[in-house]
């Protein structure tokens, strides 16, 4: 099975939304950095990212594989850089692909595990990493269920590329 085929069936089972807040939190920093023109590679046009930075007027594309946008059909970036809340379980073929691309990210992503992988915490070591990190759990929307009260972890921005220090503690709350 091909890995764009691997994607598509994990949709369902992976397919978690971004609250407002959880976008609200990355905007001062998108803001403050200058970028004018986001790749949301992960996102349809309902999405709070893609919706949020539209209102700022900012150039965003969005795609999703549901749509016929695979990210990794794209040999190079759509924008100045990347900001989404991409499937956890592809993290590794997302990083890795994002590092070749030299594209600068901001990705919503499981705290838990994330230095738990060698050949991840080698790919960081050798590219640069850097984590946004709010105060309490995220929360993410499920279609059809609305907030819900889950994951059981953590989660965090990890980014490249986009904030001026290496950890940086968000007062935002959720």
């Amino acid at each position: 099975m091909g890995f764009s085929q691997e994607i598509k069936q994990s949709i369902g089972g992976d397919e978690y939304y971004s609250p407002q807040n959880v976008v609200d939190m990355i905007l001062p920093y998108v803001i403050d950095g200058g970028f004018k023109k986001i790749w949301c590679p992960f996102d349809t046009e309902e999405s709070r990212f893609v919706q949020s930075f539209q209102k700022l007027g900012l150039d965003v594309s969005f795609g999703h594989i549901a749509t016929g946008q695979d990210f990794f059909d794209y040999t190079e970036p759509q924008g100045e850089i990347v900001i989404s809340n991409p499937p956890f379980s592809k993290r590794d073929q997302i990083f890795r692909r994002l590092f070749e691309m030299k594209c600068p990210f901001a990705l919503v992503m499981n705290f838990n595990g994330l230095f738990d992988s060698k050949a991840r915490a080698r790919m960081f070591a050798e590219n640069g990493v850097e984590l946004l990190i709010p105060y309490g759990r995220m929360k993410f929307e499920h279609e059809g269920e609305g907030l819900l009260n889950k994951p059981n972890f953590q989660s965090i921005y990890v980014c490249n590329h986009f904030l001026t220090s290496p950890i940086v503690f968000s007062g935002a709350e959720f």
